[in-house]
């Protein structure tokens, strides 16, 4: 049961991204929103769901079935998500968006079954060609009406990470020199892309869902999208980068690339740019362990 004081917690502990006083007021006028949308959109509200940090999420019921509904401070960017979810829903991969409130901050959609994300340790691993499949779909669709390119998406990330790696427990692991190197790579592989289609932008495994069934057969479901114009390629790397030992990663994207038609070395070298981001952000909030080192030394293999 969802009570007022849960609520407003998982509202304020939306500060990291949004601030304190505005993760605050946001907070405040919770219990209030989700009465009126609960009427409005006729829900029955089960509880809160795992959230990133730019969102409350919560189990409902709807007159359709189970559903989520996210609320969020930043309007604008529910509103964006609302447009990439109904982008991509020709790929039958993706949940259904119910309704919008673009006023209020708030999105209703589809609740997968069970719902259970990659990452989760319950979960039944992707195998390659499931995730093939995945990307076919996904990256089917038309370049009409998306307007980012991912060159613009790496640009923010080499602040964002690049910031990191200045901190002394990250410095400590992986010098500038490196971090440099991996920033030059990217910049490479922008340079020489010539594909150009439409990729999910953030497609790691705790952004798909497996779902029980689905009419169409299609049981990985993507959330959260960053669509974007570019490289294949990038919506590979967190694939690749999953488990395993430098060599085992290193054979998966060889096998996956075999299957998508893709440079298995292009695929190589954006994992391997991936793997230095993803090992700052680990010796960011964490420090260092042996899943890091092993994503070091899978980034520098020759």
């Amino acid at each position: 049961m969802l009570t007022e004081p849960d609520l407003v917690a998982a509202g304020a502990a939306l500060e990291e991204r949004f601030g304190a006083e505005r993760a605050s007021a946001f907070a405040r006028g919770l219990p209030v929103l989700l009465r009126g949308l609960s009427q409005r959109w006729s829900l029955e509200v089960e509880g809160l769901l795992p959230s990133g940090a730019t969102s409350v999420v919560l189990a409902v019921t709807h007159r359709s079935g189970p559903g989520v509904l996210k609320i969020s401070p930043d309007a604008g960017f529910l509103t964006r998500q609302v447009r990439m979810l109904r982008h991509l829903v020709p790929t039958g991969r993706v949940p259904t968006v119910l309704a919008e409130d673009p006023s209020g901050g708030a999105m209703l959609m589809e609740r997968v079954v069970p719902g259970t994300t990659l990452d989760d340790s319950r979960a039944t691993p992707p195998t390659p060609q499931e995730w093939a499949e995945l990307l076919s779909d996904l990256h089917g669709t038309t370049a009409d009406g998306v307007a980012e390119v991912l060159r613009q998406r790496c640009e923010d990330m080499f602040r964002r990470i690049g910031a990191r790696q200045t901190l002394p427990q990250v410095n400590e692991h992986i010098s500038r020199e490196v971090w440099g190197r991996a920033v030059d790579e990217c910049l490479s592989l922008l340079e020489t892309d010539r594909e150009q289609v439409v990729i999910h932008g953030d497609l790691h495994l705790g952004n798909v869902l497996r779902a029980e069934s689905r009419p169409d057969g299609r049981t990985l479901v993507a959330v959260d999208p960053k669509l974007c114009v570019g490289d294949r390629c990038f919506d590979m790397v967190d694939f690749v980068v999953t488990t395993g030992t430098a060599e085992e990663m290193a054979q998966r994207a060889y096998d996956l690339a075999s299957l998508v038609r893709v440079d298995p070395e292009r695929l190589l070298r954006w994992s391997r740019v991936n793997a230095v981001v993803t090992g700052i952000s680990r010796l960011s909030w964490s420090g260092p362990d042996d899943w890091t080192r092993t994503l070091l030394e899978f980034a520098q293999q020759p």
